[in-house]
C-alpha cells in the first residue's frame, strides 16, 4: 500500500506541476501575443500610411490628366463653335437672310429716320383741346375741366355721369382728348377725338 500511496502522490506532484507548466504556457503565450501584437499595429500603421501617400500621388495625377483632357475638349468645343457660327452665317448670306446685328442695325435707322420724317410732316393743325375728368376737391362728385381754364366746365355726382359728359364735350370740340384722372389723381386712361392724339 506505501507503494500506491507513493505513486499516487507522484501522479498528484506530476499532475500539479503539468497544470502550473500549463498554466506558465498560457502567460507566455498572452505576453508574446501582446508584444508582437503592438510591433504588428505598428507596422500596419506604416504599411496604411504608405498605401495612402501612393493613392493620393496618384489621385493627383488623375486629376492632372482630367484637366488637360477638359482644357483640350473645351477647346476644341470653342473652335467647333466659331466655325459653325462661321459657316451659318456664310450660308445665311448666300441666302439673302440678314444677321441679328444686321437687323438691330436697320431697326435702329428706321426708328431714327421715321423719328426725322414726324418731325418734317407734321404740319401745324388746330390745336388739340383737353378734359380732364378729376375728383372734385373734397372727395364729393367728379368735375370736367379744360386745360388751362380756371373753371370747371361741369361738376357730378359720380365720375360715369362726368366721364359720359366730357367725352360728348369732347366729340364737338375735335381735335381733342379726354384724359380720366383716379380718385387719387394719376391717370387712369385717355381717349382721342379727331386726327391728332398724344
Amino acid at each position: 500500500m506505501a507503494t500506491l500511496n507513493t505513486q499516487y502522490k507522484r501522479v498528484q506532484e506530476n499532475v500539479l506541476d503539468s497544470a502550473h507548466k500549463i498554466f506558465l504556457a498560457g502567460l507566455g503565450t498572452v505576453k508574446t501575443v501582446g508584444d508582437e501584437s503592438g510591433g504588428l499595429f505598428d507596422r500596419m500603421v506604416e504599411r496604411g500610411k504608405d498605401l495612402e501617400a501612393q493613392g493620393k500621388k496618384e489621385l493627383r495625377s488623375w486629376r492632372k490628366e482630367l484637366e488637360k483632357t477638359t482644357s483640350k475638349v473645351e477647346g476644341r468645343v470653342d473652335r467647333l463653335g466659331e466655325r459653325l457660327d462661321e459657316q451659318l452665317t456664310g450660308a445665311l448670306h448666300r441666302l439673302g437672310v440678314p444677321t441679328r446685328d444686321e437687323i438691330q442695325t436697320l431697326t435702329r435707322r428706321v426708328e431714327e429716320l421715321s423719328g426725322k420724317v414726324d418731325r418734317i410732316v407734321v404740319a401745324p393743325a388746330a390745336p388739340q383741346q383737353v378734359f380732364h375728368v378729376v375728383a372734385n376737391a373734397g372727395g364729393e362728385g367728379w368735375k370736367v375741366e379744360a386745360a388751362g381754364a380756371a373753371a370747371p366746365v361741369a361738376v357730378f355726382g359720380t365720375k360715369d355721369e362726368a366721364l359720359s359728359a366730357a367725352r360728348e364735350i369732347a366729340r364737338k370740340a375735335e381735335p381733342s382728348q379726354v384724359v380720366v384722372h383716379r380718385l387719387d389723381g394719376t391717370v387712369q386712361t385717355k381717349f382721342g377725338y379727331g386726327e391728332q392724339v398724344n
